[in-house]
């Protein structure tokens, strides 16, 4: 055994040394803690976001010669093509309307910072993964106008709570209307049709009760929310809530309709834009054939990819020709046009009016980071419980 030196004063920098000496976590080495940092690394989303995108691009361009899908979009009508990008606009400019509308219990906010604000998010979305878009889109606002961003982040989330029940809705119609000949395809069986319209129409119905009959509702959300594991129950308590304080803050019942009017005509315009698509190829399919598109695309949107690539057009494609059993070059040629259509304008007008905001210097990517990180401790924090 070595004896340690005499010297009193490297005895004393000795005993300094071990005091400062900081432990060694216990999750150094640890397997499942380098597993778990992996995935939460925001580096790793972005790679399998990238990495599902081209695959999901891949596979939809793999079933159709590209040389077929070149002639269906060179032979697509000019005019329903411009009918529809003038449309795809209008659903931005109304967007910005009802966000106006919403933030109303919040203080007069001007159009034209919501316009930006909105077309800056949907254009971030095209190029960062993760929709982070969403978060930028309040972020900007609350910057500029001096807002609170948590509460302008929760009318985001009641926003995409109205997105849904409009689209449910239509997509009902499209299920309960009584079709054209061979317009629903594989839906024309009634019990299919009148069971997803069922589906549909009780999601609404639950919305609704949920806004007339809050305390009940409340009290069966909490008691519901037991059945999620721990981790995910205040995001699902900040989404619920998000939805009814939404609609509890629109104090009058004028501004409440106006907020729910202009979520069904906006997306009646949106389903329409789909129609207009439809028409550049030639498709006799009716309008009710666009309810059931548009919601397809909007669950392609749902998967994780840089500005919907892939899950969008995929989905599309799906519907057209396994639904409608429009020939698979011409359902290709509608996705890739109804996608650009939808995206590149607003990504354009959206990077355009960034490069003109004060805070351009900080870039798209630092903004959404910074807005996420601080929303994420503070969305578990501030999820609100029950109310009274």
């Amino acid at each position: 055994m070595l004896k340690p030196d005499g010297d009193p004063a490297k005895l004393r920098e000795s005993s300094i040394a071990l005091a400062t000496r900081r432990p060694i976590p216990a999750t150094v080495g640890d397997p499942r803690h380098s597993m778990k940092g992996l995935l939460r690394s925001r580096r790793f989303q972005a790679g399998v976001s990238i990495l599902l995108a081209v695959g999901l691009f891949a596979f939809f361009l793999s079933r159709v010669p590209l040389s077929s899908i070149a002639r269906e979009i060179a032979s697509a009508s000019p005019g329903w093509l411009a009918a529809s990008v003038a449309l795809s606009l209008t659903v931005f400019a109304l967007r910005a309307i009802r966000w106006v509308w919403i933030l109303k219990p919040l203080g007069r906010v001007p159009y034209f910072p919501a316009f930006r604000a909105t077309a800056v998010g949907f254009a971030a979305n095209t190029v960062l993964p993760a929709r982070a878009g969403e978060v930028l889109r309040p972020a900007l606002l609350a910057r500029e106008e001096g807002l609170p961003f948590s509460a302008l982040f929760a009318s985001i989330v009641f926003e995409r709570v109205l997105d849904a029940l409009a689209q449910l809705s239509f997509l009902g119609i499209a299920l309960v209307a009584q079709p054209a000949a061979g317009g629903m395809g594989s839906l024309g069986s009634g019990r299919v049709r009148w069971v997803a319209a069922a589906v549909a129409a009780t999601a609404v119905a639950v919305a609704l009760f949920a806004v007339l009959w809050r305390p009940a509702t409340e009290r069966f959300l909490e008691r519901a929310f037991l059945i999620f594991p721990e981790r995910f129950r205040p995001t699902a308590r900040h989404v619920a809530h998000a939805f009814l304080d939404g609609f509890a803050s629109l104090k009058t019942p004028r501004l409440a309709l106006a907020v729910a009017g202009g979520s069904f005509g906006m997306w009646f315009v949106i389903n329409v834009q789909m129609y207009c698509t439809m028409r550049a190829f030639g498709l006799g399919l009716p309008l009710s054939a666009a309810y059931v598109v548009t919601t397809a695309a909007v669950l392609g949107l749902a998967v994780p990819t840089p500005g919907g690539v892939g899950g969008y057009h995929a989905a599309v494609q799906f519907a057209l020709t396994d639904i409608f059993g429009v020939p698979i070059a011409s359902a290709t040629g509608v996705a890739l046009l109804a996608h650009a259509i939808s995206f590149v304008p607003i990504s354009l007008i959206g990077f355009a009016l960034f490069a003109t905001s004060p805070l351009h210097k900080k870039g798209l990517k630092a903004l959404a980071t910074a807005a996420a990180e601080t929303e994420g401790p503070r969305a578990a924090a501030e999820s609100p419980g029950p109310h009274s």
